[in-house]
């Protein structure tokens, strides 16, 4: 069995639209666990009544917003401990897949490799490149520690943040955003087997290896929102654990959809970066932390 965890928050029309294309599309043994992270809005009802009755869907909530490494780390648990699966596929609710044999490629890519952790074939849709694996790089401890410092200025005086997204919502956001596309769609298709590279974290595919390695959490726990592709990487990387790209598995990728349902203003912007100042500074612990141990 492959059980598919979807971390949902407010946005239940794309959540319904991705569980649909697994039911719909995805042949095999399956069940899906969706994971209401405390949303303010009626979606968790509103999904609980559209799937009730579906013994392939099961609905349920945190207690808060657990942000999302921990929230995907509760549905991740809910899996393991409830089906015991072969697999676990943790994915965002802004996805679709219209791969018939997707769960296939699952076991047989294993078969072959061997992996602790996998990454598909991301397409996004909304820039029109395909996301994995990933060209960046993982920062060093020094890096991230200037990082931290220039994400403490920005939180420190908000205003600043606020300013910037209004000069550039008038003047040219969208011309950015349309750049940025066009960069982002030159980035080659990766059409071959990747290993020890890093991954989008929009999607893993966790096998049974890693499962019984990390039992109760897929991701770092302390980090609300940033970096948890990084520092599985990282993580992995330490442990020894096999990581591969595998193109032949594919997803439809929209994005943003959960914080752009939440912020539709310069929010959106203090936001990030508390939390990404939140994140840079867990992993300059982690790292420190594992140096230590050395």
């Amino acid at each position: 069995m492959v059980c598919f965890v979807i971390l949902h928050y407010m946005a239940a029309d794309e959540t319904i639209k991705c569980v649909d294309s697994i039911l719909e599309n995805v042949e095999g043994e399956k069940q899906i666990i969706v994971v209401d992270n405390f949303s303010p809005n009626d979606s968790f009802g509103v999904l609980k009544e559209k799937y009730e009755g579906n013994e392939q869907v099961d609905v349920i909530q945190t207690k808060k917003n657990l942000g999302f490494a921990r929230g995907n780390n509760f549905g991740y648990r809910f899996a393991a401990e409830n089906y015991s699966p072969d697999f676990i596929v943790v994915m965002n609710n802004d996805m679709e897949i219209y791969q018939e044999d997707f769960i296939s490629h699952i076991y047989s890519s294993y078969e072959k490799y061997g992996y602790d952790i996998l990454g598909p074939d991301v397409y996004s849709t909304k820039m029109d490149y395909h996301q994995n694996p990933q060209t960046r790089r993982i920062l060093t401890l020094k890096e991230l520690k200037k990082k931290y410092r220039k994400l403490a200025i920005k939180d420190m005086f908000p205003w600043l943040v606020c300013l910037k997204w209004y000069i550039s919502k008038l003047f040219g956001r969208d011309n950015k955003e349309q750049k940025e596309r066009e960069r982002k769609s030159k980035i080659p298709y990766v059409d071959e087997v990747r290993e020890g590279v890093l991954l989008h974290g929009s999607c893993y595919v966790f096998s049974h290896g890693f499962m019984k390695k990390h039992k109760y959490a897929c991701f770092y726990p302390k980090t609300f929102m940033y970096m948890e592709a990084e520092i599985l990487y990282y993580i992995a990387s330490k442990n020894g654990e096999k990581i591969i790209y595998y193109p032949e598995l594919k997803i439809d990728h929209h994005e943003d959809v959960a914080t752009d349902a939440t912020f539709k203003s310069y929010k959106k912007s203090t936001f990030s970066v508390k939390c990404l100042k939140q994140s840079v500074k867990a992993f300059i612990e982690l790292m420190e932390e594992l140096q230590e141990k050395k």
